[in-house]
């Protein structure tokens, strides 16, 4: 009898060690989740005016003719270094350049990933704003778990290449696929420039953006920045081709006070040059203007709703000062709050 119980116990021990190591095998098997389309926020190159959206939130690097963005700190460097010791995470790039043949161009750019042992897969052709591009899949594997999955979009439209980039480590590039695929579609080809007008301006065309407490919309050729929240409920900005313009909203706790309290304990802390009521979002407001720099003026709404203060700054280049406030002007009759 005591044999039995011993091998009868035995057995527990090993049933109960098998269900350990399957639990263990299906936890490391999980799959990431897709990541669902939220809402997007845009990017207009300053200088060749492509446009694409992407995730608020992201961590972007750009200049003229080129513009990267990542899901997070750090993923940036893991990107420039596989094997280092940057954050896992995921890429969306664009690139555009002026070639004398891009579609010779696309062909060396195949050949210098295949010479550094990327694997390229499929290629299938695709259309994206009415233009004709290829997409090309492609893995590099750097060793152990660093393992790059993306595919390329290029479009050659006359002299210029737009080569458009999605890439993750490992099963984020598939847990990311509809967030790529969303951005890609986004994506816009420059308009065909008006002969002598002004590109520093603010854009006629207004593109919407859902904030967390607001609505709002702006000139599409204003680009989102990234600035410091602080002790700020939510910080937005945006700038315009000329830095020195730019539209921000500020929301911070009210403590109690009605917008006209606010307004009494602010203006005495610029030189007004002009001051009055107003509407923002149909919540009174109080409007304020005052020269921030000897080119630059500045512009503030206040309003308080729901015990919050909800503070827009705008800034404009003084001798355009109509054709920006003009502009202006849609951003605040566009606001609507929830």
């Amino acid at each position: 009898m005591k044999q039995k119980s011993n091998n009868a116990a035995f057995i527990i021990v090993m049933l109960v060690a098998s269900a350990f190591i399957l639990l263990a095998g299906c936890q490391h098997e999980k799959k990431m989740d897709p990541v669902p389309v939220g809402e997007m926020q845009d990017y207009t190159d300053p200088g060749i005016g492509f446009s694409i959206k992407y995730p608020p939130g992201w961590v972007s690097n750009a200049q003229v003719g080129r513009v990267r963005m990542y899901n997070a700190q750090g993923v940036a460097d893991k990107f420039l270094d596989p094997t280092g010791v940057g954050t896992i995470g995921v890429e969306i790039g664009v690139e555009a350049t002026k070639l004398p043949s891009p579609t010779a161009r696309i062909e060396e750019i195949k050949k210098e990933l295949a010479a550094i042992d990327i694997q390229l897969g499929q290629e299938q052709t695709v259309t994206v704003d009415g233009a004709t591009g290829t997409k090309l899949l492609y893995t590099a594997n750097w060793g152990g778990k660093n393992i790059i999955y993306g595919h390329r979009v290029f479009i050659p439209v006359d002299s210029m290449l737009y080569d458009l980039g999605f890439a993750g480590f490992g099963e984020y590039y598939n847990a990311y696929a509809a967030v790529f695929d969303a951005s890609l579609n986004s994506f816009t080809l420059p308009k065909p420039k008006v002969e002598g007008a002004d590109e520093t301006l603010p854009s006629e065309t207004m593109s919407p953006y859902d904030a967390k407490l607001f609505s709002f919309h702006y000139p599409e050729n204003f680009n989102f920045t990234n600035p410091p929240k602080g002790k700020n409920e939510l910080v937005i900005e945006l700038r315009g081709v000329r830095q020195d313009c730019s539209i921000r909203f500020d929301v911070f706790g009210a403590e109690g006070l009605t917008v006209d309290k606010v307004f009494e304990q602010n203006k005495d802390r610029y030189k007004a040059t002009s001051t009055g009521k107003a509407t923002v979002g149909g919540e009174p407001a109080w409007m304020l203007t005052y020269s921030a720099t000897p080119n630059v003026e500045r512009r503030f709404y206040f309003v308080v709703r729901d015990n919050k203060l909800i503070r827009t700054t705008l800034d404009w280049y003084k001798p355009q000062r109509e054709e920006y406030l003009t502009a202006y002007d849609k951003v605040i009759s566009s606001i609507r709050f929830k």
